[in-house]
């Protein structure tokens, strides 16, 4: 993780920095996803970026439950 969660100011900042790194670990694997041809690791790629693209939404929901509360 490397970040010292003392730094953020609130429960909200800390989801909006997750959810900017889910979103970034979405386009990486994506990408990679997209570069290869090799079916196994097409496979591999695949599963990861869906599995950020249910971290974003699970972030995104929590989000509107501290916003909308």
């Amino acid at each position: 993780m490397g970040a010292d969660i003392r730094r953020f100011s609130s429960y909200e900042e800390i989801l909006e920095t997750a959810l900017k790194k889910e979103k970034a670990a979405y386009r990486f694997y994506d990408k990679l996803l997209k570069s290869t041809k090799v079916e196994i690791f097409r496979e591999i790629f695949e599963d990861l970026r869906d599995e950020e693209a249910g971290h974003v939404e699970k972030i995104q929901n929590k989000l509107s439950e501290i916003r909308f509360s």
